[in-house]
C-alpha cells in the first residue's frame, strides 16, 4: 500500500459509519449547514445503483413519532412511511400476574404511536438521500486506520482500494457501532453491564391480523417483544410482526438449535395467542445484552454517536430513537457555531453537546435498565408492587401517558430542526 504525503484538502466534518446512525447525522447536517462540505465513511460497498447494504439484517427498528417529525422534515418520509407499520396501540403485561396496562392511538391525539420499519429497507431510503445530497461525500469500501487531533482539527488516515490517504476536518463524528474499532484505537474505555441475556431475533406470521398492536410481555426468563410490521405481499391486513425475545445466555444454544415447531410451542407458552396462532418463524439471529456506554463521549474534534457512545437493552426500544436524539442535539449546536464562525471541533462546544443530553441518555438507559431489574425479580413484595403499578397505570391517565410517554422518549424537550433558506431537499 502507498500513503499519500499531502492531506487532502480540509472537510468540515467526516462521519465514520454508514449505518443508520451515521447516515441520519450526515443527512441532518447537510441540510441545516448546506455549505459544509461533509465526507461519510463506510466500510461496506455503497452500489449507487442497489443502494441495499449487507450492514442492514432483516432486523426491524421501532421510530418514535419525535424521530418521525424528524424524517418527515429531512423530506424522507414519504419514501419510509409506505414501508412504515404504524403503531396503534402498545400492551404491557407480566406474565403470571395480573397485572398489565395498555396505551392507545386515541388516547395520543389519534397519532400512530411509533411505527415499525426493516433495517434493510430504512438504510437503503438513507444512503440513497446521502447519494443525492450535493454537499455529502461518499467515501466507500473505505476503513479509518487511524484518528488524530492536530492544531487546525483531526487527522484521519483512511484507506481505500489499495492505497492510503490523509484527510483532515474539523470534527469527527464516530458512529461505527457498539463494539467501535476507533473508539478502542483512541483509548477509550467502557461502562458497561452484562445482563447475561441475549436477544433472539427473527420475523414471525400469526392466525390472526395484529391490526398494530405492539406488545411487551415480561416473563420470568426476561422481557418479550412482538413489533406489527407491514405486509410483505401487500395485504392491508398484515399478521407479519417482528420478534425480540430476551433468553437466558445459558439458554441461547438451545433455543437457537429448536426447530420451528419446538421454538413456536415455547414462543407460545410464554406470549399466550393474543394474536392467535404463530403459523410460521423465520430465520433467528441473536446478539448478547449489555448495556454500554463510552468511558468518553466527546474530545477535542471527536464525537461518539450510537451504539459507539451508548448501547441499551432493547426493552423499551428506544436506543435509535436515542441516538436519533443525539443526533439533532449536535446538529443543532453545531448550526450555531458554524454560524459563529466558531471551529466546529471546539471541546467546550461539545462538551456543551454532551451536558445537554447527559440527563436525556441516563433517563432513558435508567429507564430500561429498571424494566429489567424490576420484572426480573422474584420476591414476592416486588411482584405485588409491580403488578399494583401496571394496575394503577390503568386506572390513572394521566400516569398512563406520562408511563408510555418515557417508553416513547417523549418526556423531554428535544432540539428542533432548523432548515435553512438554502436547504436543499432529497425528494
Amino acid at each position: 500500500m502507498t500513503e499519500v504525503a499531502a492531506t487532502r484538502k480540509l472537510q468540515d466534518i467526516v462521519v465514520v459509519g454508514g449505518g443508520m446512525v451515521g447516515l441520519t447525522q450526515a443527512l441532518l447536517l447537510a441540510h441545516q449547514i448546506p455549505d459544509a462540505q461533509i465526507t461519510l465513511i463506510e466500510s461496506l460497498p455503497v452500489n449507487k445503483q442497489d443502494v441495499r447494504q449487507p450492514s442492514f439484517d432483516a432486523r426491524a427498528t421501532a421510530l418514535s413519532p419525535a424521530t418521525v417529525d424528524v424524517l418527515q422534515k429531512l423530506a424522507l418520509w414519504p419514501f419510509l412511511e409506505p414501508s412504515a407499520q404504524p403503531i396503534a396501540r402498545v400492551h404491557v403485561s407480566d406474565r403470571g400476574h395480573v397485572g398489565q396496562t395498555e396505551y392507545r392511538q386515541d388516547e395520543n391525539s389519534g397519532r400512530a404511536l411509533g411505527y415499525v420499519i426493516e433495517n434493510q429497507r430504512f438504510g437503503a431510503e438513507l444512503t440513497a438521500a446521502c447519494l443525492r445530497t450535493s454537499n455529502i461525500s461518499i467515501l466507500a469500501p473505505a476503513e479509518v486506520l487511524r484518528v488524530t487531533p492536530v492544531r487546525a482539527g483531526v487527522e484521519l488516515v483512511v484507506s481505500q482500494a489499495s492505497e492510503h490517504s490523509v484527510l483532515a476536518a474539523q470534527l469527527v463524528i464516530i458512529a461505527d457501532g457498539a463494539n467501535s474499532p476507533l473508539r478502542e484505537k483512541l483509548g477509550i474505555g467502557i461502562d458497561q453491564h452484562d445482563y447475561r441475556q441475549a436477544a433472539v431475533i427473527a420475523n414471525l406470521s400469526f392466525s390472526e391480523p395484529h391490526q398494530g398492536a405492539a406488545f411487551e410481555r415480561f416473563t420470568e426468563e426476561g422481557p418479550l417483544a412482538i413489533l406489527p410490521m407491514v405486509s410483505a405481499d401487500g395485504c392491508s391486513q398484515s399478521h407479519r410482526a417482528a420478534l425480540v425475545w430476551t433468553r437466558p445466555a445459558a439458554k441461547l444454544e438451545e433455543t437457537l438449535g429448536l426447530g420451528d415447531a419446538a421454538f413456536i410451542a415455547q414462543l407460545q407458552a410464554r406470549f399466550g395467542y393474543r394474536l392467535g396462532r404463530c403459523s410460521r418463524v423465520g430465520q433467528r439471529s441473536s446478539y448478547p445484552l449489555k448495556m454500554v456506554f463510552a468511558r468518553e463521549q466527546v474530545r477535542r474534534g471527536i464525537v461518539f454517536m450510537g451504539n459507539a457512545a451508548h448501547f441499551l437493552h432493547p426493552v423499551a426500544g428506544q436506543g435509535f430513537n436515542l441516538a436519533l436524539r443525539d443526533c439533532a442535539q449536535l446538529a443543532a449546536l453545531l448550526v450555531q457555531a458554524w454560524n459563529r464562525k466558531q471551529p466546529l471541533g471546539d471541546l467546550a462546544l461539545l462538551q456543551e453537546y454532551l451536558s445537554q443530553q447527559t440527563v436525556d441518555q441516563k433517563i432513558t438507559a435508567q429507564l430500561s435498565h429498571n424494566f429489567i431489574q424490576v420484572f426480573a425479580s422474584h420476591h414476592p413484595l416486588l411482584q405485588l408492587a409491580r403488578n399494583a403499578g401496571l394496575l394503577g397505570i390503568s386506572l390513572l391517565p394521566g400516569l398512563k401517558q406520562e408511563f408510555f410517554k418515557q417508553m416513547m422518549g417523549q418526556s423531554l424537550p428535544r432540539a428542533e430542526f432548523q432548515p435553512t433558506e438554502k436547504q436543499e431537499m432529497v425528494g
